[in-house]
Order: structure tokens, then C-alpha cells, then sequence
């Protein structure tokens, strides 16, 4: 490093060191402090004329949308706690008598309760889908959740896909 070169960034460290005594960039980063303090005041202005209504309609989609996660929460946990169903032979026939080996028939033990009964594990009501006109009688029913017939082409299936969107309601296979 040249002897010019020290001497210059010295004198820009001297320099730097007095600005700062001086107070010369305090006075700059207050500057922008101000600035953004006018902006916020601003802002608020502009919240207050009229968005504030606005804004407690969102509150409101918010806590009904928090509701609704609970519940299906709540429901999952009952689907994961509810009983294994062991497999079963079942006996058929009219003078088929039960023996050891032919295993355990059903009994009415087994059976899950109502408020469970036919839910998806995420914790829907689970409808087969064809068509967008059976998406559409699914609009206004809540926690429920479509699934696309396999016989239901490439075609279809990206517009019933792209109307439930719209909508708002979940496809399990999609």
C-alpha cells in the first residue's frame, strides 16, 4: 500500500470521526425518522376514513375461519381416537352353524358413533363428484369436501377442479 493511499483513508477516517462529534449524521437518520413518521400519520388518515369497516369484516371472516379449523381439529382427533375394526368372517347362509375356526361374527359393539360416521380422516363429509352442476349443490354446505369420480376425464376434471376454487371447497383427489 502506497503512502498516498494510507493518508487518504486516515483523513476519511478523521472526517467520518468528526461528522460524527458534530452530529452531522444523527441529523440525517433523523431526518428519515420524520419522514416516516409523516407517512404513518398518513396512513392513518386514510384507515380512518373508511377502513375500518373493512377491516372488522375481516376480523370477523378471521375468527369464523379459526371456528371452523377448530372444529374440524376436534373431529380428527375423534376419528383417530374411535376403534380398529377387526376383520371379521362373516357367516352366510341359512343352516350355517358359527364353529372356533370359522372366527368372531360382528356384534353391534363395533359400530362408530353418528357424529363420525362416513367422515374423511381430515375431518369432511366425503361426496363423489361427477359434474360441476353437483359441485355447485355443494356450495353452501359446510364441512364438506368433494371427490372426483375416477371415471371422470382429464378435460372435466381440470374445470370442476378450477369451479371449486371459485367456490371454496376442498377436493380430496384432486
Amino acid at each position: 500500500m502506497s503512502k498516498s493511499k494510507a493518508k487518504k483513508t486516515t483523513k476519511e477516517k478523521t472526517t467520518k470521526e468528526k461528522d460524527i462529534a458534530k452530529g452531522k449524521t444523527a441529523k440525517k437518520k433523523g431526518r428519515k425518522e420524520k419522514q416516516g413518521q409523516v407517512v404513518a400519520k398518513k396512513s392513518e388518515k386514510k384507515v380512518e376514513k373508511g377502513a375500518k369497516e373493512k377491516l372488522a369484516a375481516k376480523k370477523k371472516s378471521i375468527k369464523e375461519k379459526k371456528k371452523k379449523n377448530a372444529e374440524i381439529k376436534k373431529l380428527q382427533e375423534k376419528i383417530k381416537k374411535k376403534k380398529k375394526k377387526p376383520t371379521f368372517s362373516v357367516p352366510r347362509g341359512a343352516d350355517f352353524k358359527l364353529k372356533k375356526e370359522d372366527g368372531k361374527a360382528p356384534s353391534t359393539g363395533y359400530r362408530t358413533s353418528k357424529a363420525l360416521r362416513y367422515l374423511h380422516p381430515s375431518g369432511y363429509r366425503e361426496v363423489l363428484i361427477h359434474n360441476t352442476k353437483e359441485l355447485e349443490m355443494l356450495a353452501g354446505r359446510a364441512n364438506v369436501a368433494a371427490r372426483i369420480a375416477s371415471t371422470v376425464g382429464r378435460k372435466k376434471r381440470g374445470e370442476i377442479i378450477k369451479k371449486a376454487d371459485e367456490i371454496g371447497i376442498k377436493i380430496l383427489n384432486a
